[in-house]
């Protein structure tokens, strides 16, 4: 197949679909060359079994080799990488997401109650999609009440493009400077939230987290946990109510896996891998130091995985079917480590819609809903709806 023809990014009509490259590729199979923006050779990878092999297969690095690594954050390989993950992730045990569960729902019920009592039409993003996640990263964090009106201001600045670079630069300063303060604060008086559990979890072989694997920690669950997770809800309502609404009927938890299933874009894609070593895969042999580029949109519409891939069917996954066999959140070692809160509010939110507003529908076409240009996870700027 011509690779000329096929340059990455991949002209996409569509906010709402994979650019229609990736179905005339996959007739060259599930790896496949490709040409970057900057005009480089990569690979390309849009079959599930060929990502998830990438995403697990420790010949296949975050980092490029000879770039330095760097080790106190989690995008980085390795026995970093994996220190770090082992010690991260005993803030996000059984224990504390299930204590978390009921705010999370309480929250959702109460946005949801405050939209339905100003009345329609509303904007579902400026009154529930956002200010949901940006509460529930502020419980997480365990933001004081009196810092977050502050906290939201900044947020929601550096969720958006700003156009001058130096304006985003100084306001994402001053939230880092922000959360150091909470982190300083949270040693000397913890609190019950995710961070201070942070603070004070220490393991015998893994010692405990330092300031600077603090803050980027705390930087990781904002960026990914706030823009992402409200773009996924407001998407998910879209797709809802083309597919029959949201009614009394809707198996939520399973509509979910859908909706995370068939979100496409930009949004939670992987980082790039490089290849560490020669490795073979699905018979394409990729040499050491390749770049691969892993798209999850296209691997969550493998029809080798997937019937019918394109249709969006909200009772798909149910009794029987593979647990999470869909890779919105990646997998392996990088896979993402707020993967169940970001479930956990999706499932809140629509919960909550379908308890106080079924026959919940928008006031115009799905293609005429305007969408930001963020250049990390785009989604619906606006989306007005009635009931």
């Amino acid at each position: 197949m011509d690779i000329a023809s096929f340059t990455l990014p991949y002209e996409r009509p569509s906010p709402f679909y994979p650019p229609p490259a990736f179905a005339q590729l996959r007739t060259g199979g599930p790896v496949l060359r490709t040409t970057t923006a900057a005009g480089t050779e990569a690979w390309v990878v849009i079959g599930a079994d060929a990502a998830q092999q990438v995403l697990s297969d420790k010949r296949f690095g975050i980092v490029r080799p000879g770039v330095e690594q760097d080790t106190e954050s989690l995008l980085c390989d390795g026995d970093d990488h994996a220190r770090l993950r082992r010690v991260i992730s005993k803030g996000f045990s059984a224990r504390t997401l299930e204590s978390l569960r009921p705010r999370v729902e309480s929250l959702a019920e109460q946005f949801v109650s405050d939209l339905k009592s100003a009345g329609p039409p509303a904007d579902l993003v400026a009154t529930l999609s956002r200010p949901l996640t940006l509460a529930v990263i502020t419980e997480l964090l365990g933001v004081p009440v009196d810092d977050r009106a502050r906290f939201y201001e900044w947020a929601e600045a550096v969720s958006v493009v700003i156009a001058d670079a130096e304006q985003y630069a100084g306001t994402w300063g001053e939230l880092v400077t922000f959360l150091g303060g909470l982190i300083a604060a949270k040693r000397e008086d913890p609190g019950d939230d995710l961070l201070s559990v942070l603070v004070a979890v220490r393991d015998s072989d893994d010692g405990r987290l330092n300031d600077r694997e603090l803050l980027l920690a705390a930087a990781s669950l904002l960026s990914g946990g706030q823009l992402t997770t409200a773009n996924s809800l407001s998407i998910g309502v879209i797709k809802l109510t083309q597919a029959g609404g949201i009614d009394a009927d809707l198996d939520v938890p399973r509509a979910v896996e859908e909706i995370l299933r068939h979100q496409a874009g930009i949004s939670g894609e992987a980082f790039p891998r490089w290849a560490l070593a020669d490795v073979d895969l699905a018979g394409h042999q990729i040499a050491a130091g390749d770049m691969v580029i892993v798209r999850l949109e296209a691997a969550n519409r493998d029809p080798a995985r997937f019937t019918d891939p394109d249709r969006f069917d909200p009772r798909r996954f149910g009794p029987g079917s593979t647990p999470s066999p869909h890779l919105r959140f990646g997998y392996g070692p990088h896979r993402c480590i707020g993967a169940a809160v970001a479930r956990m509010e999706l499932v809140a939110a629509i919960t909550a819609l379908r308890n106080q507003l079924p026959g919940l529908a928008m006031t115009c076409a799905p293609d005429e809903v305007p969408w930001t240009d963020h250049p990390l996870d785009s989604g619906p700027a606006t989306l007005h709806v009635t009931w």
